[in-house]
């Protein structure tokens, strides 16, 4: 370690200090794996796709690092906080707040420090969190020197980390500046662009997952209505008011200017609203384009359960068919048309149905409970009772197969 008489005064003497850091070098990586252990069960549990790197700063940039502070600081404020360090890197912004979220629960905070907020909008420079967190002291009564018990936590996103690698070769590690003003806006723009990015990938998601919520918002709807409806008999099924069409000039605008997310989106909002001949009216526009046939596959599965809602079982049937045809793997439509063949009595077919769906699902409980009431139509009461086992077993609090279960006990006992 190169320095001047004044800074010989208080650097420590590099090669004690170096046997030091090797002696204590396995307690550190001990230390960092614990963490990265704890960090890692964290995201798991909460099924976050974060990746998770830890390291141990080298002895090399440790020193050099004790130089350049005491340049900046003096020796007073010497203080080395990153000796150990965690960084995790996340897909989209939403993940960096839950993970800083868990860190903060799981850990004691020390610091938090946000990049970005260093920076005016004119300036340049990476945006990330880095957290100081509390550790054990790694040597016990040994400390190498200006050291302390904290490891330094970075949180970015993968375009965060991108932006980081680039800059630090460009301008950390450079022994050039960057004195010329465009190449300097020029770096400015290209981090607001990547800045502007992380917002838009995460706006996309935010929209894939309205959709997600609003399709299971739909298929929750029509299941709770064959189950509340005990037996399923068409009889029992409720009335439907016929909804309001849509607008007769809609359709050939709204798909000459909407995309297929915001055509969906639109259908499954009329559908969620109960507006089921509308939603089958978009359903219907969708099927008029060039779809993937998995996309096809989901587009007729929708439409299928409009038209079940309205008590159109024969063209649910014929949608649930054409969702098959596009992909034999869409388990929602096997079970789907196993339903509707259950309403319209042709329970050979409906038990086939069911059996596919389970073979394809065998963990979920809904192509069991499906089944039941099927056997429980005709009066299968003994296979009935098995599936309603199966069922409860897959999900212990499911009312409908609770109820059914103690009516197939008193018809059996």
């Amino acid at each position: 370690m190169t320095a001047s008489k004044s800074e010989r005064r208080f650097l420590p003497d590099r090669a004690a200090t170096e046997e030091l850091y090797n002696k204590l070098r396995p307690d550190f990586d001990l230390v960092l794996q614990d963490i990265y252990q704890q960090i890692r069960q964290l995201a798991d549990k909460e099924r976050l796709s974060v990746t998770v790197k830890y390291r141990v700063k080298r002895f090399d940039n440790y020193c050099e690092k004790l130089v350049r502070l005491n340049k900046l600081q003096g020796s007073d404020m010497l203080q080395i906080t990153d000796l150990l360090g965690i960084r995790i890197v996340c897909p989209f912004l939403e993940e960096l707040e839950t993970i800083e979220q868990l860190i903060s629960q799981e850990f004691e905070i020390l610091e938090m420090e946000r990049k970005a907020e260093q920076h005016s909008f004119r300036e340049f420079g990476y945006d990330s969190v880095h957290l100081l967190i509390r550790t054990k002291s790694p040597g016990g009564s040994a400390y190498l020197p200006y050291s302390c018990d904290v490891c330094e936590i970075q949180l970015r996103t993968i375009l965060q980390e991108a932006w980081a690698e680039v800059e630090h070769e460009l301008v950390y590690k450079s022994d050039i500046g960057i004195p010329n003003h465009s190449i300097r806006r020029k770096l400015a723009s290209l981090n607001a662009s990547l800045t502007l990015s992380d917002l838009i990938f995460q706006e996309i998601r935010d929209h894939q997952k309205e959709i997600r919520r609003r399709g299971l918002k739909c298929r929750q709807d029509v299941e709770s209505m064959s189950c509340e409806y005990g037996d399923i008999q068409i009889s029992q099924l409720p009335e439907i008011e016929e909804m309001e069409d849509i607008d007769d000039t809609a359709v050939p605008d709204y798909l000459a200017s909407r995309k297929l997310e915001n055509l969906m989106l639109a259908a499954l909002e009329a559908h969620s609203n109960s507006q089921f001949q509308k939603a089958i009216d978009i359903y219907s526009a969708i099927l008029q384009m060039k779809l993937d046939p998995a996309i096809g596959s989901l587009i007729y599965n929708h439409r299928g359960m409009a038209f079940f809602a309205l008590g159109k079982y024969q063209e649910g049937v014929d949608d649930f068919t054409d969702a098959i045809d596009h992909n034999a793997e869409n388990s929602r439509a096997w079970s789907n048309r196993g339903l509707a063949y259950r309403i319209l009595e042709k329970f050979d077919q409906s038990l086939e149905d069911y059996d596919r769906a389970i073979e394809m699902n065998p963990q979920q409980y809904e192509g069991y409970w499906g089944r039941a009431q099927t056997f429980f139509e005709m009066k299968l009461f003994s296979r009935a009772l098995s599936d309603c086992h199966k069922t409860i077993e897959r999900k212990a609090d499911f009312t409908p197969a609770l109820e059914l279960e103690k009516t197939l006990r008193r018809k059996l006992f």
